[in-house]
């Protein structure tokens, strides 16, 4: 399976159009939040459908940063919000969280940490997605402690809920973004989480899954 994974996008809808006319056909999209800046949820939903030229499946959690009203909108067309929710895609289940912990800025969608957990652990007791082996979680949030939720302050500033549905679900990859300047791989245990730098700044990754193997290649536009 090959995975275009974008976040923090924030309204550059040129840097997608040119991401979209530069990569080839993908099985899934899978956009980890903030894809506008302060926008409203059917610009959001318009930057996220740019994607369907390359994919059937465009999957999307909202972030911090983008309309509330997001977070309650359903499936339109081949975008699918996971937000709370999860999807399969040849037998692979993608789980969604959007929105953020709390941050000191008041952004439109923060959650305490008791708020995620309830959302993440709904997520995790449903039983069909027990039955499959190869699972993704896409989180706008990265977990805490890893070195994808380390600021320029050297502050660990992720998601003690994320981190503990990891380690609870042991999924096989952890897609997520929120914190522009640590772009990276990193891992808890044998699950991968990547952060794929923001497309504002023209960022991205590519991940293939084949089998039990996962390769990241973050890219630039």
């Amino acid at each position: 399976m090959d995975i275009l994974a974008v976040a923090d996008i924030h309204s550059r809808i040129g840097y997608v159009r040119r991401l979209v006319e530069k990569i080839g056909k993908v099985n899934v999209v899978v956009i980890a939040g903030d894809i506008t800046n302060f926008g409203n949820a059917d610009f959001a939903l318009h930057i996220v459908s740019l994607f369907q030229k390359i994919c059937r499946n465009v999957l999307f959690v909202p972030g911090n940063c983008d309309d509330p009203k997001l977070t309650r909108i359903g499936d339109k067309n081949n975008s699918i919000n996971i937000h709370g929710k999860y999807f399969i895609v040849n037998n692979i289940v993608f789980l969604g969280i959007g929105g953020s912990n709390i941050t000191p800025f008041h952004t439109p969608i923060e959650y305490s940490e008791n708020e995620l957990w309830n959302m993440l652990s709904k997520l995790l007791n449903i039983s069909e997605v027990k039955k499959y082996k190869v699972k993704i979680l896409v989180s706008h949030t990265p977990p805490y402690n890893t070195k994808l939720d380390l600021t320029f302050l050297k502050t660990h500033v992720g998601s003690i809920s994320i981190r503990r549905a990891i380690e609870t679900l042991k999924p096989k990859l952890c897609i997520c973004g929120h914190i522009h300047e640590a772009r990276g791989v990193d891992t808890i245990g044998e699950t991968i989480i990547v952060n794929p730098g923001p497309l504002m700044r023209k960022q991205y990754a590519l991940v293939r899954i084949s089998g039990n193997k996962v390769d990241v290649e973050l890219r630039t536009l």
